[in-house]
């Protein structure tokens, strides 16, 4: 019988945790974020919440500053509360149990591949810029990194992988061959882990049976340098990320470093290569699918 698996560290139907900073997801949390990056669970988490006692009695800052910052730790107005969060479980006993089982299945597969070369199938999803912006004391650079080739799903080592997973394509591999969406394609390379994604790079002996279907096939997934040179400079961020821009082909997630003299930290922001102001107006997606129709 073949063997199935899903990525049980991108799960979002386990926790959910009442934090502010997860409200714009609708507080879904990853399995990944919950026991791998803050470890979490069971015993929660302490958060020192930045307060002023002028601001909070509606009164003004000295200063001119609306809201509590890093500037305000010497100020004799500025306090601290400190909170604590636990993640609260979604499932029941007996489906807790069950996904415990999972978990520990999937990463037994998963350190048995990782930094190996592997052998791997799917049809593409989708091919997008890749981009990374470095925060150096407030000094940003942007870096293009190559193309991300996603994947709904696919054979991961003899092993039906039903989740998403993903390639790291070099510049000039896809200015050479071209891939599109509904191409299938075969290849050998290393395997890594991204903040809970499986993420293939170094690819070799690679293998592509083309789909000549005209919609998988329009020009809006194709990449030339000057595109992604405009992309990355017209491109907007947003620190929500509404579940219409992941199904959109112009909505990426972009890697984010950030550090300075306080603090080192990497996080991901939703960021829209067509460049749109706000979410929410975006017709973006009605447009193209019009386009397709009339056709």
């Amino acid at each position: 019988m073949q063997k199935t698996l899903i990525n049980q560290h991108k799960r979002e139907d386990v926790f959910r945790c009442a934090h502010k900073s997860h409200f714009k997801f609708e507080k879904n949390v990853s399995v990944h974020h919950v026991l791998k990056e803050k470890k979490c669970f069971p015993q929660g988490c302490v958060y020192f919440q930045w307060k002023c006692t002028l601001l909070n009695k509606g009164n003004g800052c000295p200063k001119k500053y609306k809201h509590v910052g890093k500037s305000c730790f010497s100020c004799k107005y500025y306090f601290e509360e400190k909170l604590n969060y636990q993640p609260e479980v979604l499932l029941s006993e007996t489906g807790f149990k069950t996904f415990q089982r999972e978990l520990e299945d999937y990463e037994h597969w998963l350190a048995g591949l990782l930094g190996k070369m592997v052998d791997v199938g799917g049809v593409v999803n989708s091919i997008v810029p890749h981009f990374r912006k470095n925060i150096l004391y407030k000094k940003e650079q942007m870096s293009f990194l190559g193309f991300l080739v996603s994947f709904r799903e696919g054979y991961i080592d003899r092993v039906f992988f039903k989740d998403y997973f993903y390639l790291n394509l070099p510049a000039k591999f896809h200015r050479d061959y071209m891939l599109t969406p509904g191409d299938k394609i075969d290849f050998r390379a290393r395997m890594k882990t991204d903040r809970g994604r499986i993420v293939f790079y170094n690819s070799k002996e690679i293998e592509i049976t083309r789909n000549d279907c005209m919609e998988t096939s329009s020009n809006s997934s194709r990449w030339d340098p000057g595109d992604v040179l405009v992309a990355g400079k017209t491109g907007t961020e947003f620190d929500v990320q509404p579940e219409k821009c992941f199904a959109c082909d112009k909505g990426i997630l972009l890697d984010i470093s950030e550090e300075d003299a306080k603090m080192k930290r990497n996080y991901r922001h939703l960021f829209c290569l067509q460049g749109i102001e706000n979410p929410e107006n975006c017709i973006y997606d009605l447009i193209r699918k019009l386009a397709l129709e009339q056709r």
